[in-house]
C-alpha cells in the first residue's frame, strides 16, 4: 500500500514540471458526502447513524489523446438498516481505496483504459470490537483493463476485464479449530482468500445502457464440503471452492420537462460448488446434516428514481426499489431452527427513499431525506441475524464537490 501511494505522489508531483508536453492540464478535485440520521427498526432499538464518503484526486490531461486520473477514497458506513442479507444493524465498515487510471484514445474512435487499484476494508460487528481485528477485514489488490469504441449516434461499446486478489488476514475457521484442536489453527487461516476474475461488456446508446458481467471467485484454500467422512477424518474433499456470479442490467435516463426519470432493471445469479454442513452443536459427534448447492440463488430487482426540479435550487426525489432473491436448494428454518424441507428460502426487499434537496450554489447540496424499508423472508430463525423487519430512517445529507 505504501509503495502504491508513493508512486501516485511521485507521479503527480512530477507532472507539473515535465517538459514532455507543452500544454499539460491539471485539475485537482475533492468531494465530500456526509450523512447523519436516526433509524428505527421494528426489531431491536433505535439508534443514530452516520456515513462518510470523501474523494481526493487529480486529473491530468497532457494532450487530447491522453489523460491520467489518480484518487484516494475514504468511505465509512455506520450502523443502520442494511440492504445486504446476513448483516446486523450494528455492523459498520471503513474502506480505503486508491486508484490510478490511464486513458488513451487512438484511431479516432477507440480508447483503452488500464487501471491499478488497492483497497483495504475494515469491518466491525459491535461497538466493543477494535478496528483491524474484524474476521472479514480484507485487502484487495489488482487492476482492470477496458477497451472500447465510440460509434455515431452517441453510442459506445466497451469490453472490460479485471483481476483482483482478495486477502482476509484475520479470517479463521473457528468451528474447524474447535473440532480439530489448536493444531488446526494454522491450516484454517486464509480460507476466505480468493482470486477474483471479472469480464463484461457494456453498450451505451444515448441515455440507455445495457451491461453483462460474469465473475469467477476461485478460492485458494477453502475446500468443498461433502456428505461423507473422508480419509483425513473431515467432511471436506480435495476440491477447492469456486463461485460464478453473473449480472445482466439495463437502465434508461429520460427527461420530461422538469421531471427526470431513470429506471433500471437487473438479474443476478450465483452458482457455487460449495455445500453446507449443519451441526446441531459445536461439540456434536453426530453426522452433520448435508445441504448441496446451498449458496446458489437467482435474484431480480429494479429501481425507479424520479426527480422533480423546482426552479434552479430545489429538487424533490423519490426512489422505489424492489429485489427478490430465491435460493435454488436452501431450505428455510422455522423459529426453533428446524429446516423446512418442503420450501426454498426466498427474500423480498422493498425500499422507498424520498428527499428534498437544496442547491444554493454549484458545489454544495443539502438533502433532507426519509427512507422506509421492508424486508420479508420465509426464514424464521432470527436468533443471530434479522430477516423479517420494517425500518424507518431519516436525516440530512450534505454534499460538497469542487
Amino acid at each position: 500500500m505504501k509503495i502504491f501511494f508513493n508512486f501516485l505522489l511521485f507521479t503527480f508531483c512530477l507532472l507539473p514540471f515535465t517538459n514532455l508536453y507543452a500544454e499539460m492540464k491539471l485539475a485537482p478535485y475533492y468531494s465530500l458526502q456526509l450523512t447523519e440520521g436516526a433509524f428505527v427498526p421494528s426489531i431491536g432499538g433505535w439508534n443514530f447513524s452516520m456515513d462518510v464518503l470523501t474523494d481526493l484526486g487529480v486529473i491530468a490531461k497532457p494532450s487530447e489523446s491522453h489523460s491520467i486520473v489518480g484518487f484516494y477514497e475514504l468511505k465509512y458506513v455506520g450502523p443502520g438498516l442494511k440492504r445486504q442479507e446476513g448483516e446486523k444493524f450494528t455492523d459498520r465498515a471503513m474502506d480505503h481505496l486508491g486508484v490510478f487510471r490511464y486513458t488513451y484514445k487512438f484511431g479516432g474512435d477507440y480508447f483503452i483504459k488500464p487501471q491499478f487499484d488497492y483497497m483495504k476494508e475494515y469491518k466491525r460487528t459491535g461497538s466493543n470490537e477494535a478496528w483491524g481485528t474484524g474476521l472479514y477485514d480484507f485487502d484487495r489488490t489488482g487492476g482492470m483493463l477496458t477497451i472500447g469504441r465510440e460509434f455515431p449516434g452517441n453510442a459506445i461499446v466497451s469490453l472490460s476485464g479485471q483481476y483482483h486478489l482478495m486477502d482476509f488476514p484475520n479470517y479463521t475457521d473457528l468451528l474447524a479449530e474447535f473440532q480439530a484442536g489448536g493444531g488446526a489453527a494454522e491450516s484454517s487461516v486464509g480460507k476466505q482468500n480468493h482470486k477474483l476474475i471479472q469480464t463484461g461488456i457494456t453498450v451505451d446508446i444515448g441515455a440507455s445502457r445495457l451491461s453483462y458481467d460474469i465473475i469467477f471467485q476461485n478460492y485458494i484454500k477453502q475446500k468443498v464440503a461433502v456428505n461423507s467422512l473422508q480419509a483425513d477424518k473431515t467432511y471436506y474433499s480435495a476440491d477447492l471452492q469456486k463461485d460464478v456470479l453473473t449480472n445482466i442490467s439495463a437502465s434508461r435516463g429520460q427527461e420530461w420537462g422538469i421531471v427526470h426519470f431513470d429506471p433500471s432493471l437487473y438479474y443476478k445469479t450465483k452458482r457455487s460448488n460449495q455445500n453446507y454442513l449443519h451441526f446441531t452443536a459445536v461439540n456434536s459427534t453426530e453426522t452433520p446434516k448435508y445441504f448441496g448447492k446451498y449458496y446458489d440463488y437467482d435474484e431480480i430487482g429494479f429501481t425507479v428514481p424520479v426527480a422533480l426540479m423546482i426552479g434552479k435550487s430545489w429538487e424533490f426525489s423519490a426512489t422505489p426499489e424492489w429485489a427478490y432473491k430465491l435460493y435454488k436448494s436452501r431450505n428455510p428454518q422455522d423459529e426453533a431452527g428446524q429446516f423446512l424441507t418442503d420450501e426454498k428460502e426466498r427474500n423480498d426487499l422493498f425500499i422507498l427513499s424520498t428527499g428534498f434537496t437544496v442547491k444554493p450554489n454549484a458545489i454544495t447540496r443539502t438533502t433532507f431525506f426519509y427512507t422506509f424499508q421492508n424486508q420479508k423472508s420465509n426464514m424464521r430463525f432470527e436468533k443471530y441475524l434479522p430477516y423479517n423487519y420494517t425500518g424507518n430512517f431519516g436525516g440530512i445529507k450534505f454534499e460538497y464537490t469542487f
